[in-house]
């Protein structure tokens, strides 16, 4: 075969392997590992309807909480299934758009540009156990385009969390673990210890780092996004996950630390690939 000819086919052979990558999804997994599960030094990430949060997990019960609303900002309602009492293991999912994550980070930490600051999605754990602080997380796994457990749309809301229509709660609490996807991020080992920090509700006692930067230009407003748990260790008195909406991680060259800019507290790190 010639030169000429060897050239040519490469480039031929180069172009349809570049069209067949262009119509796959590109996002490398990210692995939480132990030292993106952190303690918080105090009870300085508090939550609910005096502070502007967006609550994926809880134990239900408040009124207005679930709806995820306030301000200039409207997500889908929390999932508020999460063990009360008398349950020793939690699977629950909660799903969004990336578009509402972008709204919800945009509002609270904006950049003066008309975007934000935030380069990575961050989950705070308020943990409330009583007779037994040994909690464990055995997975937690967010996936980007989510169908149902058979791969096929789940007929309702949570086939376009981007719509006005926020995704009800009780839609929320019937996922569980029915779900496909491309996985984001996901536990490098399990399970994790995440044991009581701050005694009491309202406050954060682990924030969780996933990797995940929701401004990714690989990202679409209208994509889908979800976020499964799964735990166990549950006593007495339920766990909130939610994304803070006092701090954040923020790009900064230096060591994981915590900054105040103008007074709002921001949690700054640096995230080793």
């Amino acid at each position: 075969m010639g030169k000429g000819v060897l050239r040519a086919c490469l480039v031929v052979l180069g172009l349809a392997a570049s069209l067949f990558l262009a119509g796959m999804p590109c996002h490398a997994v990210s692995w939480i590992a132990d030292a993106d599960i952190r303690p918080t030094t105090g009870d300085e990430v508090d939550y609910g309807n005096g502070v502007l949060d967006c609550i994926l997990f809880w134990e239900g019960g408040g009124v207005g909480v679930s709806e995820n609303s306030a301000g200039g900002f409207n997500g889908d309602d929390a999932n508020g299934d999460m063990p009360l009492s008398a349950t020793t293991t939690a699977s629950e999912s909660f799903v969004t758009s990336i578009g509402d994550l972008r709204d919800f980070y945009t509002l609270n930490f904006p950049n003066g540009l008309g975007g934000s600051m935030i380069a990575e999605i961050a989950l705070f754990v308020d943990v409330n156990q009583y007779e037994s602080p040994d909690l464990y997380l055995d997975t937690l796994t967010v996936v980007i385009d989510y169908l149902d457990g058979t791969g096929s749309p789940f007929g309702d809301d949570r086939d376009d969390p981007a719509a006005p229509t926020d995704v009800s709660s009780v839609l929320q609490e019937s996922t569980g673990a029915n779900f496909t996807g491309t996985i984001l991020a996901q536990l490098d080992s399990s399970p994790k210890y995440i044991g009581v920090n701050e005694v009491g509700a309202g406050w954060a006692d682990y924030i969780i780092a996933l990797g995940i930067n929701p401004f990714d230009p690989a990202f679409s407003d209208s994509d889908r996004i979800l976020f499964h748990w799964e735990s166990h260790g549950h006593d007495d008195g339920g766990e909130t996950i939610y994304l803070s909406g006092t701090y954040g991680i923020i790009p900064e060259p230096s060591a994981f630390v915590l900054v105040a800019l103008g007074g709002l507290g921001v949690l700054v790190r640096r995230r080793e690939k």
